[in-house]
């Protein structure tokens, strides 16, 4: 459905280029441009700062992965509530997803000191190749996610499952669910979220016993919230799907239950010992309270990727979409965030299913 979308826009778009234009000559841009500063980092509470510092760069130097962009001779300050609490250190580490889309350890400059929920942060980077930038961003609190409340729609068992949890030999079940993830909006101000679920694969080769959800791809259509940034148009014929972001302008002050959809999958397990580890095995759901910054960086890449004015402006038959940036140099951004976390152990989910 998603590439048919695609497709008629493309196809809207070439009917409305045809029509506007007869003929066509190639050319090469000679853009001049000065490299500036780009920051990025995503800050949270009890954790070292990670600033990854490189450079912007020119279409003419070539792609991206055969250069050298990593800022190593800057002065990075780090003021914390308007004080100046340290200057961060070169270090080594690897960046989350949003940093950059493919992880790999990477230079950065890091700090000692760990920021609070609450915390005012400003980061300022001196380079004297590339002059100054700075970016400033608030720490927000966590808000906890009050239950997961599962409602089975199928299930089936396979196997000898008598003796589920601590079976001798290895049990399957089958399983549509929905899960509802609880939590409450503050209501004190605008608040902005993001929603990711997962699970970990469990194996003890030495007693034989392994747990895990095989087929289990959450569905988030069913979440209205995930889409409340879409219109009506673009609905129809954009891109919306993989994105879990929100607002709280509908749910403000309430409670409210996220919709997360699984459908045909199967956990395989086999605890032949009675090992705890099994038992503990399960879907974890981390909700993310993000600062604005984070909520429009990622509204930003949608509305330049696959919202209707970001394909229109690839074509130049609208302006161009770019990326939202706090950095003063408008190369990166400077978010933060907070989690809260729960898991519903798969023995847990069974048992409910098996009740029902």
């Amino acid at each position: 459905m998603a590439i048919l979308r695609k497709i008629y826009l493309l196809l809207l778009i070439s009917a409305l280029a045809m029509s506007l234009t007869s003929c066509y000559q190639s050319f090469e841009p000679d853009i001049e441009s000065v490299p500036v500063l780009c920051m990025n980092s995503e800050i949270t509470p009890g954790d070292s700062i990670n600033l990854f510092l490189t450079r912007t760069w020119s279409w003419s130097e070539g792609e991206e992965e055969s250069l050298d962009l990593d800022v190593t001779d800057a002065d990075v300050r780090l003021i914390v509530n308007g004080e100046y609490k340290e200057t961060l250190c070169p270090a080594i580490v690897q960046p989350s997803l949003i940093v950059y889309p493919t992880p790999k350890e990477r230079r950065c400059y890091q700090s000692q000191y760990r920021p609070k929920s609450g915390d005012e942060i400003r980061l300022e980077a001196s380079s004297p190749r590339y002059g100054e930038a700075f970016a400033e961003v608030t720490v927000p609190y966590p808000v906890a996610i009050d239950k997961l409340e599962p409602r089975i729609q199928s299930f089936i068992a396979l196997g000898d499952t008598t003796g589920f949890p601590a079976v001798a030999d290895r049990c399957e079940f089958i399983m549509s669910f929905k899960l509802l993830v609880h939590f409450t909006d503050p209501g004190d101000s605008v608040n902005y979220y993001d929603l990711s679920v997962g699970t970990t694969r469990y194996r003890n080769y030495d007693n034989e016993a392994e747990a895990y959800l095989s087929s289990a791809f959450p569905d988030f259509t069913g979440e209205p919230l995930f889409t409340e940034h879409v219109s009506i148009l673009e609905s129809v014929i954009a891109e919306t799907s993989g994105y879990t972001i929100f607002s709280d302008r509908q749910i403000n002050g309430h409670s409210y239950p996220l919709r997360i959809g699984y459908d045909n999958c199967s956990f395989y397990y086999r605890n032949p010992t009675n090992l705890e580890g099994p038992e503990e095995y399960g879907i974890k759901v981390s909700l993310r309270h993000v600062d604005p910054t984070y909520y429009k960086h990622v509204i930003s890449v949608w509305e330049a990727n696959d919202a209707i004015v970001g394909t229109l402006g690839g074509v130049g038959l609208a302006p161009a979409v770019y990326p939202y940036s706090n950095v003063s140099t408008k190369a990166g951004v400077v978010a933060a965030y907070a989690v809260s976390e729960l898991t519903l152990p798969m023995v847990e989910l069974i048992r409910i299913a098996r009740e029902k």
